[in-house]
This record gives C-alpha cells, sequence and structure tokens, in this order.
C-alpha cells in the first residue's frame, strides 16, 4: 500500500486504487475539498449542456401538460432556460452535499465499536471521495443530450439516477424514487467497503453490512411508503 502523494492522485486512485486513496485521505482529511468541488462543479457543466440543446417550447410544453394543477401564471414565470437551469444545479448541489453528510454520519455512528477511532470530519472527508462516481454519471450525462436526436425531460437526461434508464414522467408516481436512486449505487457501496476496510478492523462481512446498509435501507423502505400511500 502507497498513499497516494498529493489531492489530485487521490481523485484517481479513489478509481483505480482505493486503499491508497483511504490511506492518503486518513492522514490529510482536507484534500477533501478537490473531490467535493468535482461534485458540485460537475451539475453546472451537465445543466449547461443540456438546457443548451434541448428544444425549449418542445420542454416548456411537455412540462405544463405533466403539471396542469399549476397555475398557468406560475408556469410561464418559473418555465425559463434561466430558472429550469438554476433549480437543476441547485438540486444537485444540495442533494450531492446532503447525501455526503448523512453518509459520513452514519460511517461515524456505525463505526463506533472499532477500535480505532475517527472523527466525523475525517468521515466526511472519506464520503466527498466516496461520491467521485459522480463525475462519471455527470460526463455520460453531458454527452447524452448533444448525441441524442430525441428531447429527453431533464429528470430522464441525468445518467445519474435510476430515472436515467426508466424514463419516467415527471408525475408518475415512481418517479421521485427513480430519479433519487443513483444508478451508481453500487460503485458507492465498493468505495465505501475500501474505506470502512481501510480505516477500521472490521472483518469482510461488517465491513459489506456497513458498506451496503443505507442503500439497502433506502431501496426498501422508499417503495413500502409509495405503496402504502
Amino acid at each position: 500500500m502507497t498513499p497516494s502523494k498529493n489531492p489530485f492522485v487521490a481523485v484517481l486512485d479513489a478509481f483505480r486504487s482505493p486503499i491508497d486513496c483511504f490511506a492518503a485521505v486518513h492522514e490529510r482529511p482536507k484534500w477533501a475539498i478537490l473531490p467535493y468541488l468535482i461534485a458540485i462543479l460537475g451539475p453546472f457543466f451537465l445543466w449547461g449542456a443540456y438546457f443548451n440543446n434541448v428544444d425549449m417550447a418542445w420542454l416548456q410544453q411537455e412540462l405544463m401538460v405533466q403539471f396542469t394543477n399549476v397555475d398557468q401564471q406560475v408556469q410561464e414565470s418559473w418555465l425559463t432556460k434561466e430558472v429550469l437551469l438554476a433549480g437543476e444545479v441547485f438540486s444537485d448541489i444540495t442533494g450531492r452535499t446532503v447525501c455526503i453528510f448523512v453518509l459520513a454520519l452514519w460511517l461515524n455512528l456505525a463505526t463506533k465499536s472499532n477500535q480505532y477511532k475517527h472523527s466525523f470530519g475525517k468521515w466526511l472527508a472519506a464520503s466527498c471521495f466516496i461520491m467521485l462516481p459522480t463525475m462519471i454519471g455527470d460526463f455520460a450525462s453531458y454527452v447524452n443530450p448533444m448525441f441524442n436526436d430525441s428531447n429527453i425531460l431533464p429528470n430522464a437526461a441525468d445518467l445519474n439516477s435510476l430515472n436515467g434508464l426508466l424514463k419516467l414522467p415527471l408525475n408518475h408516481t415512481w418517479s421521485p424514487f427513480a430519479t433519487t436512486i443513483p444508478l451508481l449505487a453500487p460503485w458507492y457501496i465498493a468505495l465505501t467497503y475500501a474505506a470502512v476496510s481501510a480505516w477500521t478492523d472490521y472483518d469482510r462481512a461488517k465491513s459489506i453490512i456497513v458498506a451496503g446498509l443505507p442503500w439497502l435501507l433506502t431501496l426498501l423502505v422508499w417503495p413500502i411508503m409509495i405503496i402504502a400511500a
């Protein structure tokens, strides 16, 4: 194991050698600012490309059809390119930031029995690196509308989410679930497992449970809530 030499190498190692990445992040948690910037800057390029290529007249018509319960004056005020772009970027940045903090909180609580004690700040740094695969999803989503002959809705254009495959309409009952569930969740779980394995004395089975349990609960609890509603 050779810890990454600088934050840029650590970002690369998160994909090619996660153990080396997390070994370095454990000693230098401030490096996490780089992957966090990557995570929050990606939406600017993704949605900028989307709204530059989509037929706005078509998009506005589709959104008006799907949200018939919204007053027409309100629709006309927020169905502009600038407002829609700002909304998507803000939603992604907020969602990713919340996800990082919640994941860090979970890891901090789930590893309390570990003999090696780590602060919330260190788990927060690890979580920023765990979320790095979003850059792959952002790049795929950036390319998608530019090479797609047909228009697609925003929630189906983002290939970071399950709805990038399902392409459910915005007013579909399962759309919020499919839009929120990340398509790259297995990758996040694998990186979480690498971090837990590197920083704790947990065996393989316990590390897998800690890495996968929050995603498994999301996949189970949310559908039950939708069905029960």
